[in-house]
């Protein structure tokens, strides 16, 4: 039998170890406890930071676009102080030791790292683009007594591509997070600060390009001479209408004249084409688009386009140029609401609000003779634009017109210099054909007239996005609605023959066109119908891009409706951008909202 101090003393000892025990668990608790307590500060600290962010940026947008504005540069300061408050706020060893716990790692990971893409974007990308916007006027690029000064932005090219540099880097950083575990705050956060940060770097993506490419295509390293397409949207083309008008333009220094005006019919009738076609051009246009100037737009391709347009013009003038440009009567509308109107040579005034009409329909109705119809389109062009390089009282908003058309596909440049077409691709201005545009989607809905007159004119688009189903990978379904709508007015079989056609293609007043549905890379065509019912399609296969080519009759009045179901590829989750051809109708693209880039 054991002494009873001996079973005491067991006691004794086990109930010391407890209260050690529990003296260090209470003690880690109130550590643990405590160091909750100052995350959250921090969190609190770091959001309220984030926030005063935000608005010194909104403030400093309004202050660098308002040149009498002075405080752009305590505005930036603070920017830069409230950023680094954020970052201080989620730096340290408590967020590193959070940043490695199971239940709260990734959310805390996810604030480390939208805190420090803000001070990245703060401190190494607005401090450049502040400066760049203290020395160049955005308005100053329009023309002034002909000529462009280019030297002041020149002299900041480097300080925007730092500053896009900065951008990109910081997008890439937000990218990266993964959301999907995360709590709904920081998830929120997360996308908006993503999104945000894709704006700004399409902003300054553009800056940057524009930066390197304007001076020396405005002729700082020596002249330069271009060729301007004037697309006529009454006879539909791919990327918008026939070139009816092509004007010659030179660049020398900044200064900018045009130097001749043609008529497109006047570069045609070749037997070979200017430059080899493919066998998928062949079947898809026909030989003219390598023959006739008014056909190089048949390709939804702009830079295709240009460059039969550039070897085309070589061929029928010995000339080379240096690169080609392409406008119609809409770009020349938004312009002229920004200069005013502009004289005609026959005596007749033309505005902004008019110029579509006049152009596209009016002048054919009132001209008996097509040489004389395609004269006025050209002497038009050649008016408003000596209107524009003369300068205007409103030249931002000739600027801001300039880049409204680029936007909608209306304007669009190709350079001959291979070096200046590498920065131009990808951008508004380029046109390319794209299947994607980065984890984008693109569905394309192309029109080619078949008629040989002038009744697109009458076509008008309706065209609307059903998004379906978000699938593994990043892939997803969706699906693209469209409606084509021919209402020419009442007798219209009864207007001048070159507005309705000879009746060698079809009766005149109706309207045939060609239709050709591009799919995205990647993707299969799950489902397609034409007014309700299963269609059939003549396919192809375009720079990678699968082709659906329909052509369609239409009858006064006559609605068609196509409804296509898409299944991409993987790794396209963003929102669908239907691309299609400008109409004189306003139509040119629609872009879908999706969900699927935040999802999986």
């Amino acid at each position: 039998m054991q002494p009873r101090h001996g079973r005491q003393g067991r006691r004794d000892a086990r109930r010391s170890r407890r209260r050690r025990v529990l003296v260090v668990a209470g003690g880690l608790l109130l550590v643990l406890v405590v160091a909750a307590g100052v995350l959250a500060v921090d969190a609190v600290r770091a959001r309220d930071a984030f926030e005063a962010t935000a608005a010194d940026v909104v403030r400093l947008r309004e202050q660098v676009t308002d040149p009498s504005s002075p405080d752009a540069g305590v505005t930036l300061a603070s920017a830069q102080r409230h950023a680094r408050a954020a970052r201080d706020h989620t730096d340290g060893p408590l967020w590193a030791l959070a940043g490695r716990l199971p239940w709260l790692g990734a959310d805390a990971r996810a604030v480390q790292e939208l805190a420090r893409a803000v001070d990245e974007v703060t401190h190494r990308a607005l401090p450049p683009l502040v400066e760049a916007t203290r020395v160049v006027d955005p308005a100053a690029l329009a023309p002034v007594d002909g000529r462009v000064d280019v030297a002041p932005l020149a002299a900041v090219a480097g300080q925007v591509a730092d500053a896009d540099d900065a951008v990109r880097s910081a997008y890439r950083r937000v990218a990266a997070v993964r959301t999907d575990g995360l709590v709904a705050p920081v998830v929120d956060a997360v996308r908006r600060l993503r999104d945000e940060l894709a704006r700004v770097a399409a902003d300054t993506g553009t800056a940057a390009r524009a930066a390197a490419l304007l001076p020396p295509m405005l002729g700082t390293d020596g002249p330069r001479e271009y060729l301007v397409l004037v697309q006529n949207e009454a006879e539909p083309r791919a990327t918008g209408g026939i070139p009816g008008a092509v004007l010659r333009l030179r660049a020398d220094d900044g200064h900018v004249e045009v130097l001749e005006q043609r008529r497109g019919g006047d570069l045609s009738g070749a037997d070979e084409p200017a430059l080899a076609l493919t066998p998928v051009e062949q079947d898809l246009f026909g030989p003219l688009l390598g023959t006739d100037m008014r056909d190089v737009t048949f390709t939804p391709d702009f830079p295709r386009s240009a460059q039969l347009a550039h070897a085309i013009w070589a061929r029928d003038t010995g000339e080379q140029v240096d690169g080609v440009l392409s406008v119609d009567p809409e770009t020349l509308a938004l312009v002229l609401r920004a200069t005013g109107p502009v004289a005609l040579p026959d005596g007749t005034t033309l505005t902004g609000q008019d110029a579509v009409r006049v152009l596209l329909n009016d002048v054919y109705v009132r001209l008996t003779d097509p040489r004389d119809q395609d004269a006025f389109f050209a002497q038009t062009a050649a008016a408003v634009f000596a209107r524009v390089v003369a300068g205007s009282s409103d030249a931002a908003g000739v600027v801001d017109a300039l880049a409204e058309a680029a936007r909608r596909g209306r304007l669009m440049v190709w350079s001959a210099h291979d070096e200046e077409q590498a920065l131009l691709g990808g951008t508004v201005l380029s046109g390319e054909l794209a299947g994607r545009v980065g984890d984008r989607p693109v569905v394309g809905l192309y029109l080619n007239d078949g008629t040989q007159a002038k009744v697109g004119y009458y076509l008008d688009a309706d065209v609307a996005v059903d998004h379906g189903a978000c699938l593994a990978g990043g892939a997803q379904r969706f699906v693209v609605r469209a409606t084509y709508t021919f209402g020419p007015p009442d007798g219209v079989a009864g207007l001048p023959w070159y507005v309705v056609g000879d009746g060698s293609v079809v009766e005149p007043g109706l309207l045939r066109t060609n239709l050709l549905l591009y799919l995205p890379a990647g993707a299969r065509m799950a489902r397609l119908t034409v007014d309700g019912r299963p269609a059939q399609v003549h396919a192809q296969v375009h720079d990678g891009l699968p082709v659906g080519a329909l052509t369609w009759t239409f009858e006064p009045g006559e609605r068609r409706s196509l409804e296509v179901e898409v299944v991409t590829g993987p790794g396209a989750p963003g929102p669908v951008l239907v691309r299609g051809t400008p109409l004189a109708s306003g139509f040119d693209r629609v872009s879908a909202v999706s969900s699927c880039r935040d999802r999986g």
